[in-house]
Order: structure tokens, then sequence, then C-alpha cells
């Protein structure tokens, strides 16, 4: 099986894996600098809120002082934490624990510890294995039909056509794998520079290394910009959800095989089964 390499701003190598090992100890839900969202649950994180701001309420805190002591709680990004965790929960995700836009050297960490077969190579880059799959595969591309879109895609042997319910059959698979897992990871991120045309993107995968290559691929968000991959914004992210590691049903209607990189663009979303190739 090919080993995939990817490369990270800095080439961090052995040395800053292993200082992240002591990075993600407390590590759920993680901010850019790598603090720790405090709690495995939701309800946990709630709960802890609701006890602060009794607390607050009995020693008098200003507003200032409950906002002040929230961000504490939650990292670096204040309530946003609790807004990432929302949005997944309104996807029907429900895992132990989320690591949120991780520092390079805690998804090296991750995936040498959980994902078998995971090197540091002698140039600092991460060697994974992306199983069977070893490229992109074109002839498992389907686009969902839609009116709005229709007459902006090049349709052919590549971009197939897709019936709106076979999607959703593929939806409903990758996020029921997704759930299966006792973790996930999430990045947020802006595809395109240019803020006039850049489109928020969030990727939810089963995989270090899948997190790590997007890393790459998008242009990672401000502070001020986290706001903008929230529910009330407005601009709904484009949300890609990677099971590839379980494959897709082949008698679902439009599957030719285990794989299946399916687009709705009137979703704003992408799904993706049976391929574990990072360029897809």
């Amino acid at each position: 099986m090919l080993r995939q390499a990817v490369m990270t701003p800095g080439s961090l190598g052995a040395r800053a894996a292993r200082a992240a090992a002591l990075q993600s100890k407390l590590c759920v839900l993680r901010s850019a600098a790598g603090r720790p969202f405090s709690t495995l649950r939701q309800d946990k994180v709630k709960a802890s809120l609701m006890e602060q701001l009794r607390t607050a309420e009995l020693k008098g805190w200003t507003a200032a002082e409950v906002k002040a002591a929230l961000s504490m709680e939650i990292g670096s990004f204040g309530t946003h934490g609790l807004e990432v965790q929302h949005d997944l929960n309104n996807l029907a995700l429900d895992v132990e624990e989320i690591y949120y836009n991780s520092p390079a050297g805690v998804l090296y960490e991750q995936a040498l510890k959980h994902e078998a077969g995971s090197v540091i190579v002698s140039s600092g880059a991460l060697a994974v294995k992306s199983g069977k799959k070893t490229g992109r595969s074109p002839l498992d591309k389907r686009v969902v039909f839609e009116e709005a879109s229709a007459d902006d895609i090049w349709w052919g042997k590549v971009n197939m056509k897709l019936e709106y319910k076979a999607f959703l059959t593929n939806r409903e698979r990758a996020v029921d794998y997704l759930n299966t897992r006792s973790r996930l990871y999430v990045v947020d991120g802006f595809g395109g520079w240019e803020k006039d045309y850049r489109v928020p993107v969030r990727v939810i995968t089963s995989r270090a290394y899948h997190a790590l290559f997007m890393q790459n691929m998008l242009v990672p968000p401000t502070t001020e910009e986290l706001k903008e991959f929230e529910g009330g914004s407005g601009v709904k992210p484009f949300v890609i959800f990677n099971a590839g590691v379980f494959p897709c049903n082949r008698q679902t209607e439009g599957m030719t095989s285990s794989t299946s990189i399916a687009v709705s663009f009137k979703r704003r979303e992408m799904v993706i089964l049976g391929t574990q190739y990072a360029g897809e």
C-alpha cells in the first residue's frame, strides 16, 4: 500500500510529535493554540457553565467577569467551542471526543497513536497508509442533479448525475459510521483567499491525517473569522463528511463500486465513502 506523505508548515518531526503528546492529554475540543476544551460531552460542558453562572450570581460578578470566566473554560475561541458542538449535534453527530482545528503536532501524535502504519520520515513529514486507494477515483464522482447548478456542471463520465435520494442514503451511511468512532477531527477553513469569493468549509473526518491534509489545503480563519462558521452567521459552511474508511452500499442507486464521492451544491455538502485517499 502506498504511504501518503502529508507535509506540514515547518515539517515538525519527531521532537514536535513527542511534545504534542504532552499537549493532548486533556484534548477533546481544541483551539488553534492547542488549549483544551475541558470536558468530554456537551451535557458536561453545559453543567459546568451553569455552575459557573450560579457561582457568579452568588459572588455578584459583573457581566464582563462572567464572560471572561466562560472564555477561560472553553479556551481561546470563547463560546465558539459550544457553537461547534451544537452544529455537530444538528448534523446528528455525537461522539466522545472532538479535535477542532488542532495544531499539526497534535494531529501527528493522533495519527501515530491511532492510525496503524503512520510514521515520521526523515524530512519530518508524516507518512500514512491510505488503504486500497492510492489515488483519486474519477469514475466514482457523483453530483446531485439540481436545477440551480445543472447548467454549470460539465456532465460526463466523471461528473455523473446522482439522484437526491441516493445522496441522502450515502449521507446517512457516513453519519452512522462517524457516530461509531470514539473521536472525530473537525477542520474549519476557507477555500480561497479573496474575501468576496472564498467559501467557508468544514471538514469532519475520522482520521487525523485527513484533518492535517485539509489544514494545508484550506486558509485558516482568524479568531474573528470563526463566527462565519457558526449556525447564525447567515452563510452555511460547505460541509465535507469524510467517512472514507467505510464503504458505500453498492446496492444504492447510482453506485458502481464501494467508493463514492458525492456532492450536493444545494445542500452545500460532500460525502466521501470507500476511499481514504486524502486528495479526494
